[in-house]
Formats: structure tokens, sequence, C-alpha cells
């Protein structure tokens, strides 16, 4: 639906004029949301099942986007961005690493600019089980499960710019990261809030 909604603004804009090369723009954000995994099983090396775990939770990343303008509305780009999560009372937590080739559609109300579009990349998990409570020392712990795994990855996302002046924006965006071809269990995903600045570089003339 949102690739739709992209393709079609992107055609809109195509229509609106030339796409001239009109800057570029980029910037840092931090994000927070809601996120949740299936129920996954941590086994001993006998099959005898130790615990049943979930993640879910609030996570906490940071990240950043760089994008270059064309004609008043289209927009292509990079981005790429890290959420990290502690999930039970033993410490344990997952880290999801993503990012990949954006291309959007922006309008702009005066210092208000609305947008919206969609990611194609790939990310990494990572996904540290405790199933007892650790200590700080050198001892190896037992009942620990530590997973990796990569997957091709879209990210939908609206948002919207404040301009602050001509070359700051306070930015707001929000999106949702799809597994398309590695599905797991503990694979935690959920919406995501952004917030952040933007610096632009625009071609006053245009």
């Amino acid at each position: 639906m949102v690739l739709s909604f992209v393709i079609l603004s992107s055609g809109f804009a195509m229509s609106q004029g030339k796409l001239n090369y009109s800057g570029f723009s980029g910037g840092m954000m931090i994000h927070s949301g809601y996120f949740q995994s299936g129920t996954f099983e941590l086994t001993n090396a006998n099959n005898h099942s130790i615990s049943q775990n979930q993640i879910k939770g609030f996570p906490f990343g940071i990240g950043g986007a760089a994008r270059l303008h064309f004609g008043k509305h289209l927009r292509f780009g990079g981005e790429g961005y890290v959420s990290d999560i502690r999930y039970n009372s033993n410490g344990s937590y997952a880290s999801t690493s993503w990012g990949g080739l954006l291309v959007d559609c922006i309008w702009q109300f005066k210092r208000f600019a609305p947008f919206a579009g969609l990611l194609v990349g790939g990310g990494n998990t990572k996904n540290l089980t405790l199933s007892e409570k650790y200590a700080d020392d050198y001892i190896v712990e037992n009942n620990a499960s530590f997973r990796e795994y990569s997957f091709l990855a879209i990210a939908p996302f609206v948002g919207v710019e404040y301009a602050l002046n001509s070359k700051i924006r306070l930015t707001l965006k929000a999106d949702y990261l799809i597994n398309l071809n590695n599905p797991q269990d503990d694979f935690a995903h959920g919406p995501r809030i952004f917030l952040g600045f933007m610096f632009y570089r625009l071609n006053t003339d245009k």
C-alpha cells in the first residue's frame, strides 16, 4: 500500500515539472516504540525445555538518514539505524541493525512538510537470552543462548518536518520494519517513533 502510494506520488512529482537536482539534507534521529516477538523455547543438549521466552517492551535506538532532492517533492537517499531492547529480569537483550536505500515524497506547507516513503534494504539481529540471573564476574553462565541472523527488509514510513530556519528542521517520523525472507520466532518488531534534526542545503533558485 505504501509502495503504491510512493510510486503514485513519484509520478505526480515528475508530472509537476523537471526533476532537477535541488539540494540535499541529512541528520540524526533517536527512536523508541513497542516491540514484540513470538514465543521461543530454550532447550538443553538433550532437547529438554529450559524456558519459554518472548521479547516484549520498549526499544531505544539511534541512526540517521541522508537524501538528495529532485524538484519540489522527490527525494532519494539512504538511512541506517540500530534498535536495542532488554527483556526479562535476567538481563537478556536483543539488538537489530538495519539500513538501505530510500525514496520518499515531501510537500511543503509554510514551515510544515509532511512526507511518506519506503526503505528497501536489510539488517541483522542479535539475541542473547539468559534463563537465570548472572553475576558480575568472569564465570561462564549456564542456560544462555546467543543467536545472530540476517534478513532482507522493507520499512514503510511517514513523517513531518518543521522548519526552525532555512537550514535546520525538526523531524518526527514513524516506521515499521518488515522481515521479508528470514522470519524467526525471536524477531521482535513493531511501530517505531523517530525524533531528530535534519540539516538542509537547498538551491535557493529552484
